[in-house]
């Protein structure tokens, strides 16, 4: 792959393997027509465009979302701006925006027109985003994660709208009704879930498969769903009654991709290995075929052609696959394609009963379906000789417009619902913090007031104290024993020197001691309270905030403490990440002027050295023989590493000429530190 990255005519290494169609491919009936090296790191995902199906977007461990036309061997698009691998991408109806999710969590949403980047939402999911869908109509799409939650997004806003929980897994794939209503997802838990987008919760979930689900699909005429999963079975439910109609007997392969045909009357499911199209009622299948495609990611079927194209990705190549369904069976049977969909379906309400399939299949209905893919009104008298071509046009309009204000309705009572429940959230957010704001208040002014009350009797106790002593000592001789002499004065001592002189000084002093006590006091708990703060957050396995926090109090006692609990445990929790991050620290010790705190730094220095000293020079040292941005991310570590091990030798060196401890700990460490090391 770097090869091919670094060779100025990389445009004609991207149409490798592309498909020579001879004379006898037209009787084949699955053709690979493309095969292009898509990213520099391995392909994690690849959609088909949702209007035409000619663009394919994908995205890699190379952090970059590609956009290709079908056919060419040129890159439409490539937007930067991921920090991690992209795991999941889908286009709008329209094909004019790309949503991307990355494995940090991170969603964004670039506009094509422009090849920019139009938003970009961090909060969503604190795990790898594994699928997106966009709205059939409107500015909406849904996002899914391994923190097994299900958001839906509004590109109006800088939040998500709704949040669904119920997943005890990992959600791999998801899917809006064709109506806009609903959205359903699967997981690794093997349950399938039905959320209402007005009402905003579950409305159903379906618990049939042992293993997780793959795919999902929604009938474009019935309210019918298709579930393909790992267990290499295919359900088909039914979405009036919420109950399972039928599912396909046991496969060979995992179901890796499913989708119906535009007109519905079968379904393509595939393998790793096969393509088989199936029939619900009752479950049969029609035909097979062996194609070895590997990581099927996304189908897509063409409306006039009725050809089934697939894209599916190895490494970092993606390939693309072109079914002729018309010589599959049950087409091959009808000499026939499948039909075009119609835009929007009168039956997808509910599950169409005979006299709704009757008025499908009826002039007047099929002249409505010619309406809506562009035929002249010349050509519907022609074919079906109808008298009131313009009464039928009008009332489809009529019907079509009415259909799509409802849907608007429904949208601004969703985002209605949405806000409202936002503003009570807030609401009562600011109502407990008003509540614990004052809370915290009334307890501070009870502290000072018992602290001041304290400080005042301690200081009525010294004074009356003092008192007591000042007041035998007013008569001196009273209570003195007196040698028993001619002398009148006790050995010419003058005991008025000994008298306290003011009593009101005393005081004063006594005052300002307890001050200086006070301000002790609260110096130690801040501290405390410091320390604290770092031990909770290394319990939470937070190590670099807990080392961040320790070098932003610039606190060398608070840093000394911290570097002794790092020393007890003899490098168990210690990572190269964690290492990096503690040098500076150290440095800062090693510059102290107190012998205990340079004991401390130098003693962790030696633990950190001799857990990673070997690691680094060997990480330095190795060669990577083909692109492996792992192996990058790592030498720079060491880098920083080493660099810093180096400036730690250059702090130590005046210290090796002392003759205490310090100066014998610091003579071991230089010689354990090699200069050429650091060359």
């Amino acid at each position: 792959n770097a090869e091919y990255m670094g060779n100025p005519n990389f445009n004609v290494y991207q149409t490798l393997h592309q498909c020579e169609l001879n004379q006898t491919s037209m009787s084949r009936k699955v053709n690979k027509i493309q095969e292009f090296m898509s990213n520099t790191g391995n392909v994690n995902c690849a959609k088909f465009g949702k209007l035409t199906g000619q663009l394919i977007s994908t995205g890699g461990h190379d952090r970059k979302v590609n956009i290709w036309r079908m056919g060419s061997p040129d890159i439409v698009a490539q937007l930067h701006g991921h920090t991690a691998a992209v795991e999941s991408v889908t286009f709008d109806p329209e094909e004019e925006v790309v949503v991307s999710g990355s494995a940090g969590g991170t969603i964004k949403v670039w506009d094509l027109n422009s090849e920019r980047l139009s938003k970009s939402y961090n909060n969503g999911h604190k795990t790898n985003v594994t699928c997106l869908d966009y709205h059939p109509f409107g500015n909406f799409f849904a996002s899914a994660s391994s923190d097994t939650l299900v958001r839906v997004w509004d590109l109006r806003k800088k939040s998500y709208l709704q949040t669904y929980k119920g997943h005890t897994k990992h959600v791999n794939t998801l899917k809006f009704s064709p109506d806009g209503r609903w959205v359903v997802s699967g997981g690794g838990d093997g349950v399938v879930k039905l959320w209402d987008l007005t009402a905003g919760k579950q409305m159903e979930d379906f618990t049939r498969h042992s293993a997780e689900i793959t795919s999902l699909d929604f009938h474009p005429t019935e309210f019918l769903l298709a579930v393909g999963s790992a267990d290499r079975t295919i359900t088909f439910w039914d979405l009036d009654k919420f109950k399972q109609i039928s599912q396909t007997q046991v496969d060979s392969r995992p179901i890796r991709s499913i989708r119906f045909t535009p007109d519905g009357s079968a379904l393509c499911g595939s393998t790793s290995e096969t393509l088989k199209v199936w029939a619900w009622e009752p479950v049969t299948c029609h035909d097979s075929v062996d194609v070895h495609w590997q990581n099927v990611s996304d189908m897509h079927v063409n409306e006039k052609s009725g050809e089934l194209f697939v894209v599916s990705f190895t490494e970092s190549f993606v390939s693309v696959w072109m079914v002729r369904l018309q010589k599959l069976h049950p087409f091959a049977d009808d000499r026939s394609t499948p039909l075009p969909p119609s835009h929007q379906s009168p039956s997808f309400a509910g599950r169409p009963t005979s006299q709704e399939r009757q008025y499908m299949t009826s002039p007047e209905t099929k002249a409505k379906r010619l309406a809506e893919i562009g035929q002249n009104q010349d050509e519907i008298q022609e074919r079906f000789g109808l008298a009131g071509v313009h009464r039928i046009i009008e009332d489809h309009n009529h019907r079509a417009l009415k259909q799509k204000q409802e849907q608007e309705e429904r949208l601004l009572q969703l985002q209605r619902e949405a806000e409202a429940e936002r503003l009570q959230q807030e609401h009562e957010r600011l109502e407990r913090e008003r509540h614990d704001r004052a809370v915290q208040e009334q307890r501070r002014l009870q502290e000072d007031h018992e602290r001041k009350e304290q400080q005042r009797l301690a200081v009525q106790d010294q004074e009356r104290k003092w008192q007591q002593a000042a007041i035998p000592l007013s008569n001196p001789m009273a209570h003195t024993r007196v040698v028993p002499s001619k002398i009148t004065e006790p050995l010419g001592l003058d005991l008025e020197k000994f008298n306290p002189q003011n009593v009101r000084q005393d005081t004063l002093l006594i005052e300002e001691i307890l001050g200086d006590h006070h301000c002790v006091c609260q110096m130690l708990t801040q501290r405390l309270t410091n320390i604290k703060v770092v031990k909770s957050l290394w319990q939470k396995h937070d190590k670099h905030g807990a080392i961040r926090h320790v070098q932003s109090l610039n606190d060398e006692a608070i840093s000394v403490d911290f570097l002794k609990q790092v020393a007890k445990v003899k490098g168990k929790d210690l990572t190269l990440d964690i290492s990096v991050g503690l040098l500076p620290l150290l440095k800062q010790i090693l510059l102290s002027t107190y012998e205990s705190h340079l004991l401390v730094g130098l003693e962790v220095t030696g633990m950190v050295w001799h857990g990673f000293g070997d690691l680094i020079a060997k990480t330095l040292a190795s060669k990577a023989y083909v692109v492996d941005v792992s192996l990058e991310e790592r030498k720079d570590k060491c880098r920083i590493a080493r660099n810093l091990f180096g400036e730690i030798r250059n702090t130590i060196q005046p210290l090796k000429d002392r003759k205490d401890d310090v100066g014998q700990r610091s003579r071991l460490l230089w010689r354990e530190l090699p200069a050429d090391t650091f060359d």
